[in-house]
């Protein structure tokens, strides 16, 4: 299973935090996504899922169409709805008491009039069962998120603390790989924010919270 956080988008140069307003993606973010679908290129992508916000589909209809498959929408796979904290500038949030209750315990906390990552992971982790179910063992399937999706994903699936959350980072264009197998309990974890330059991966366009 391949798991791709969307192209960037003008939100992530200007440091607001997006949560779920639907911003498309920029022209380095379709660039970001021409380059993962040659990533994918002769792995042989059995389905194309993505979240419903528009810079996922955007980056999963350059990637269907490249491998030949119409992309399908999932709204479990949607961004963590961050509530009060959406279009704030990150350094804003940090310095907030909510803030540091998200820290202490990510999986009850949520930010203000948001979402908790119990409720993110119930969601995303059926998402993805559901993803291994409807396609033969062995098949590829690339699964168009967002960064807080991911790595709660990567949390459950590598039976990590809740708070492993807050120590892994996602950046734009980037894909990490789950190797499902039917002889064990757990995924073996076979990439994490791959990119496609050293220089991309060290940037600042991930967002922190």
């Amino acid at each position: 299973m391949f798991l791709i956080h969307h192209g960037v988008t003008d939100w992530h140069r200007d440091g607001k935090l997006l949560g779920r307003r639907d911003v498309p993606m920029n022209d380095a973010g379709r660039a970001q996504a021409d380059r993962i679908a040659n990533w994918l290129d002769g792995v042989g992508i059995a389905e194309v899922i993505a979240s419903p916000l528009q810079r996922a589909v955007q980056t999963a209809e350059i990637i269907g169409k490249h491998v030949g498959i119409d992309l399908a929408r999932d709204h479990r796979l949607i961004d963590l709805h961050l509530g009060q904290w959406e279009g704030k500038n990150p350094q804003e949030v940090l310095e907030s008491d909510a803030y540091q209750q998200f820290l202490a315990n990510p999986m009850s906390s949520s930010a203000p009039a948001g979402e908790s990552f119990h409720e993110v992971k119930t969601r995303a982790v059926a998402a993805v069962e559901q993803a291994l179910e409807d396609n033969p063992a062995g098949s590829a399937v690339a699964v168009v998120t967002h960064s807080r999706v991911i790595r709660v994903l990567l949390t459950h699936y590598m039976a990590a603390p809740p708070a492993t959350y807050h120590c892994l980072r996602i950046h734009p264009g980037t894909v990490s790989v789950l190797a499902f197998s039917h002889d064990s309990q757990r995924p073996r974890v076979l990439a994490l924010n791959w990119a496609a330059s050293l220089s991309e991966l060290l940037g600042r366009t991930e967002q922190p919270v």
